[in-house]
């Protein structure tokens, strides 16, 4: 599909190749909350215990942690633009 010229295809094709370059890189070195793509995001950025600047109360009065954006697209080696991108097509994945 084309719009104003430009192919909109290359962007979604560029978030499903790097999904499943991430679930791939996830399956040799599981983090044990899942293996899909949305599993992998949320564990990084909800419950990685790893940064202690995050640390929060839940609800259930235990404690959470996770990486920041900027963190997380160092560790996976992207832009944090491509990562708010990775977001918000797995925030309307949760919408369908």
């Amino acid at each position: 599909m084309k719009l104003f010229g430009m192919n909109i295809q290359i962007i979604p094709n560029k978030i499903k190749k790097f999904r499943k370059k991430i679930e791939d890189r996830y399956s040799k070195c599981p983090t044990g909350n899942g293996g899909s793509f949305g599993e992998i995001l949320c564990y990084e950025i909800h419950t990685q215990p790893i940064n202690p600047r995050m640390m929060y109360k839940t609800y259930t009065d235990g404690y959470m942690t996770g990486l920041t954006f900027k963190e997380l697209a160092q560790k996976w080696g992207i832009s944090v633009n491509f990562l708010g991108e990775l977001i918000a097509d797995h925030c309307k994945k949760l919408e369908e």
